[in-house]
């Protein structure tokens, strides 16, 4: 067994032996048949909250009012919730009301997809009341009970749906696929932050380009937080997702294959950190670079260099490894990382000059670091000293 799981063992064992009814469940139990890295251990247990606290010494109250309490046991963190059932979704992400049962599947009846609705116990023998372990063979996605109720619940399972098909490489059942035409709309009332969430997963897979072509299909993509357009059809799908290796590529690639107008604009419209806007909008004006100068490697650095090869490579479906190896070369003859490893700075040359300072000194900083990139000018001392006597507006 999974040495995750055998660790978590003795959590469920103590509410055992103090008289409740515990298992493994959800995501865990999923990868664990997938033979897929398991990130953490979900618990699902008769307990009540107060039960939970009272059992282990270190416990955090993470969600205590919807049954969720954090368990910390040989200092790693287990969810431990409490069996629900729950009342109508009328903010489209949390029920209403929760009750507390005892009965597991209840519990588990309320779940997404059925290869989530699954649970171990003790013995590691899986409960399988929907046939998630059968779904998993067939590599297919299927609600739990009907598709438009579980969808209009929480229409961000539409977009989980999608990108447990680019990630797992799966298809979705029929059912399935007509709720998702008919509830797509509700994705509106989803905020934009869980959608862009569930997106970047998305591109990640494997899949990404396929499943960007489902769900323009359905019509997912004219309900997300800016309606997505390709510039030609079925560009979404040719493209090579599987080669990118970040987000602030993969967002790239969306603004390269789609019809956006302003970048900026639409990368705010999914309320992405600035950081990342930042990042894409370098990684975007080095992508059009067609021939690297020292200056330019010296202005965007190595790594935003090499990104944008990477990118231009899954664009163009061509392998540009010698150009990242005459990068890597460029770079590393260039003699400063910074304007801070220059030898002079603003001070010292208002002193060599005996000038006020003014525009002229950003100017002349300005011109001496291009030359020292260039290999214009050394970094010894004596010699910038002379062509800062020398320098002329």
């Amino acid at each position: 067994m999974n040495q995750m799981f055998e660790n978590a063992l003795p959590v469920l064992k103590r509410l055992e032996e103090e008289g409740f009814s515990a298992y493994f469940v959800g995501g865990c139990v999923r990868d664990l048949l997938l033979q897929r890295h398991i990130k953490d251990i979900d618990i699902a247990s008769s307990a009540r909250p107060e039960d939970v606290q009272r059992i282990f010494p270190k416990t955090i109250p993470v969600g205590i009012e919807h049954g969720t309490v954090i368990v910390r046991h040989e200092s790693v963190s287990y969810e431990v919730t409490t069996f629900r059932k729950e009342d109508e979704y009328k903010d489209y992400r949390r029920p209403s009301k929760v009750w507390f049962v005892d009965d597991l599947k209840e519990d588990l009846s309320r779940r997404d997809f059925t290869f989530n609705a699954m649970a171990m116990d003790t013995s590691f023998q899986l409960i399988d009341h929907f046939g998630g372990r059968e779904d998993l063979k067939r590599e297919q996605i299927r609600t739990v009970g009907d598709p438009n109720l579980r969808f209009s619940e929480d229409p961000l399972r539409i977009m989980r749906a999608c990108r447990f098909m680019s990630v797992f490489n799966m298809v979705i059942e029929k059912k399935t696929i007509d709720a998702i035409k008919e509830k797509a709309h509700l994705l509106k009332r989803i905020s934009t932050e869980r959608i862009a969430i569930e997106f970047i997963k998305l591109l990640q897979g494997e899949q990404a380009g396929n499943v960007l072509e489902f769900m323009k299909k359905t019509s997912v993509l004219n309900h997300l937080p800016t309606e997505l357009q390709e510039k030609q059809n079925e560009l979404y799908k040719d493209f090579f997702w599987n080669t990118l290796e970040s987000d602030e590529q993969r967002w790239t690639a969306i603004l390269l294959l789609s019809d956006v107008s302003d970048s900026r604009a639409f990368l705010k419209s999914w309320k992405l950190p600035n950081h990342m806007i930042k990042k894409v909008g370098e990684l975007m004006a080095a992508y059009h670079i067609d021939a690297w100068s020292k200056l330019d490697l010296y202005r965007y650095g190595l790594e935003t260099a090499l990104s944008s090869i990477t990118l231009k490579s899954a664009m163009e479906k061509k392998d540009y490894a010698n150009v990242k190896e005459q990068l890597h070369q460029r770079y590393s003859e260039i003699p400063i990382t910074s304007r801070k490893d220059i030898p002079l700075d603003g001070q010292d040359i208002l002193e060599i000059t005996n000038r006020e300072p003014g525009i002229w000194l950003g100017k002349l900083l300005e011109e001496m670091e291009t030359k020292i990139v260039d290999g214009e000018l050394t970094l010894n001392t004596s010699t910038l000293k002379d062509w800062v006597k020398r320098w002329e507006p």
